[in-house]
């Protein structure tokens, strides 16, 4: 089905994506609100005050929003929602609760229909919904985000904690320090078992020293260039990974807290190197 676009689509603003709620996003999301919090029943309308209430509390909302949904539905909710704040962070606990696949309230569907209203709307929200890590993440560019996603769902552990690092760096609450953690957490996943597999006490600094010394690796490429040859392409892109991570001793007068930037970019090095590693295309030198 074509996609139908208005010739001025962009009204001044381009390709800039959005990271609050816009004029324009509101009717929409009233549509979609209103069909997750409240329907009908016995001619009256039942609505949904547990997931407020939680809501209400786990954000220690001085000016909840329950109260007044009872009296006047979801209207009332998104008027909270812009007067007081917490309308992304409403969106994001609503999409950790619907995508749970063990829960009685999984929609799927309404899970999806939010992730288009976003996209259509030009959110930089978009849901995210692998396992263990559902919510709402900033929007990349799409390539980037088909790339990381194929990486994420390979199975084991690198997959699971490549997860983690995306949505700690990408996600409605970023964590820096949790997301460079885990992208090297990824790659010893991935690197590990094909390095140094019977060093229990192995870890990517390691695999490091024994790629550089043991035999040449290299990438699947017919022709190398002879200053730069894939595989040192790809040990230097795990050691600037490995050295690049400036938190890993608190306490020490080299402990640096790692920034979000610092965070996006380790990323950004392991969705390759797991891609790589755990498809076989790095490998030791026929």
């Amino acid at each position: 089905m074509a996609e139908w676009k208005p010739m001025n689509a962009d009204n001044g603003y381009g390709n800039q994506l959005f990271t609050d709620v816009e004029p324009w996003m509101d009717a929409p999301l009233l549509a979609w609100l209103t069909g997750q919090l409240q329907w009908v029943s016995g001619g009256a309308y039942q609505r949904r005050t547990d997931w407020t209430q939680e809501f209400d509390s786990r954000m220690r909302r001085t000016s909840p929003m329950t109260s007044t949904f009872l009296q006047n539905g979801v209207g009332a909710v998104i008027s909270n929602l812009k007067s007081f704040g917490g309308y992304i962070d409403f969106l994001d606990f609503l999409v950790m609760n619907l995508a749970d696949e063990e829960s009685d309230d999984w929609d799927e569907e309404a899970v999806e229909e939010l992730d288009f209203i976003l996209a259509a709307a030009g959110s930089a929200w978009k849901v995210g919904t692998r396992e263990n890590n559902a919510g709402l993440e900033r929007r990349v560019p799409l390539g980037v985000q088909d790339a990381a996603n194929a990486a994420m769902a390979v199975p084991g552990d690198a997959g699971r904690l490549l997860s983690e690092a995306w949505h700690a760096a990408f996600g409605r609450n970023p964590q820096a320090d949790l997301a460079y953690r885990k992208s090297i957490e990824a790659v010893e996943a991935a690197v590990l078992p094909s390095v140094i597999a019977n060093d229990t006490s192995g870890h990517l600094g390691k695999a490091i020293s024994q790629m550089r010394t043991d035999c040449d690796w290299t990438l699947p490429f017919i022709k190398e260039h002879t200053q730069n040859p894939t595989g040192a392409v790809v040990i230097n892109m795990m050691q600037a990974l490995w050295s690049g991570h400036s938190d890993r001793h608190p306490g020490t007068s080299n402990y640096v807290q790692s920034t979000p930037e610092a965070a996006e970019a380790a990323v950004f090095l392991a969705v390759p190197l797991v891609a790589w590693f755990t498809s076989g295309a790095v490998a030791r030198r026929p």
